[in-house]
């Protein structure tokens, strides 16, 4: 059982694996960002439909949100302060997840607002499962990134 562990760590701690992850979820997380700054009044109205939050967060929360993501993917990409912003990633895509889970459970079915910038997608048990995915490829970076403040110069 150790082997396979140790394993596993030198597989997912591997330089060149983390460096794609942190490409891959950084492109994800700007992508995801970018329409959201665009249109904040439709972002807006994708919150408010979630009815998670009480209506005064939801401006405020609209306008925040999208600007960490970019944030968060551009720093993840530069390799700066990366098991920050991995744990920053995880909790907003715990969130969506919970938010998603709980519309649908109630049969609330509305934009998901995560990718608007390729068209409009409502939520459904496919963008759970992505998220999830998103998760699966964040934890690399979380458990086996340095948190450095900028990339190393040779």
């Amino acid at each position: 059982m150790m082997k396979v562990t140790k394993k596993i760590k030198k597989i997912l701690s591997n330089p060149i694996l983390l460096f794609f992850l942190r490409v891959i979820m950084g492109v994800v997380f700007i992508i995801a960002s970018v329409n959201k700054i665009i249109e904040p009044e439709y972002f807006k109205a994708v919150i408010a439909e979630y009815k998670i939050l009480p209506d005064i967060f939801v401006p405020l929360f609209a306008i925040i949100l999208p600007w960490i993501e970019l944030l968060c993917g551009i720093m993840l990409i530069l390799d700066i302060y990366t098991q920050s912003n991995a744990l920053i990633m995880l909790g907003i895509l715990c969130i969506f997840i919970i938010g998603m889970s709980i519309n649908l459970y109630q049969g609330i079915i509305h934009d998901c607002g995560c990718f608007d910038l390729f068209g409009k997608e409502d939520i459904s048990v496919f963008t759970l499962l992505r998220d999830l995915i998103f998760i699966l490829l964040t934890l690399p970076i979380l458990l086996y990134s340095k948190n450095n403040f900028l990339l190393k110069v040779i």
